[in-house]
């Protein structure tokens, strides 16, 4: 993703042993061929992923599993003793959806028609699901803009933009976010998140 380019280079998290390799990108994709190959035969980590440098992003994935297999968090959540064996971050190689659902627009009409409200957000240096696509898919719901586009800001500095429709409906980016935009700028997303609960303007 865009946005790990600004992050010194980190230790790959995998089961498998670790040797510095040749940054090629063919190098790269048999890296990653690997992993999803072993993923694909039922291998899975059943030892926490190296421990990367703090200044890594991938610190915060490694305190993570830590955290997920503790009894303690497991009891607070009400995960079911027995049904989950070793909680891993990521399942790498994919989600084995078994179908695919074309469009969700019917479903997000109805739950805004009902009353309920809605924030849509996306980080704007995301590469998975770039935020002109989120905004398009917004817009396709057809819904009056009744706040036009606008900047929204934290600290005198613009945090992102946002714009809002009827029927509850708000979308906002996340300036210098990415994919997970809350792991990128935790405090502009817990800024935005706690207008938006609040009921107060970006």
């Amino acid at each position: 993703m865009l946005p790990h380019i600004l992050w010194d280079k980190c230790v790959y998290s995998s089961a498998g042993p670790h040797a510095e390799t040749d940054d090629s990108a063919g190098a790269g994709r048999k890296i990653l061929s690997e992993e999803a190959a072993g993923i694909k035969m039922g291998k899975r980590l059943k030892h926490p992923p190296v421990r990367p440098p703090l200044d890594c992003i991938n610190y915060a994935h490694y305190l993570s599993y830590f955290w997920a297999n503790d009894e303690r968090t497991r009891d607070a959540l009400g995960v079911k003793e027995g049904t989950v064996d070793e909680w891993v971050r990521c399942q790498d190689g994919g989600v084995p959806y078994t179908r695919d659902i074309v469009s969700t627009i019917k479903y997000h009409r109805n739950v805004t028609a009902n009353g309920y409200r809605a924030l849509v957000y996306s980080g704007d240096h995301d590469s998975v699901v770039p935020h002109l696509g989120t905004q398009a898919w917004v817009r396709s719901l057809g819904f009056p803009i009744v706040d036009e586009w606008r900047a929204w800001h934290l600290h005198g500095q613009s945090a992102g933009f946002t714009v809002s429709y009827t029927n509850n409906m708000t979308f906002a980016t996340v300036k210098g976010a990415g994919h997970t935009a809350p792991e990128y700028e935790p405090e502009k997303c817990f800024a935005m998140f706690s207008r938006w609960i609040l009921n107060q303007p970006l």
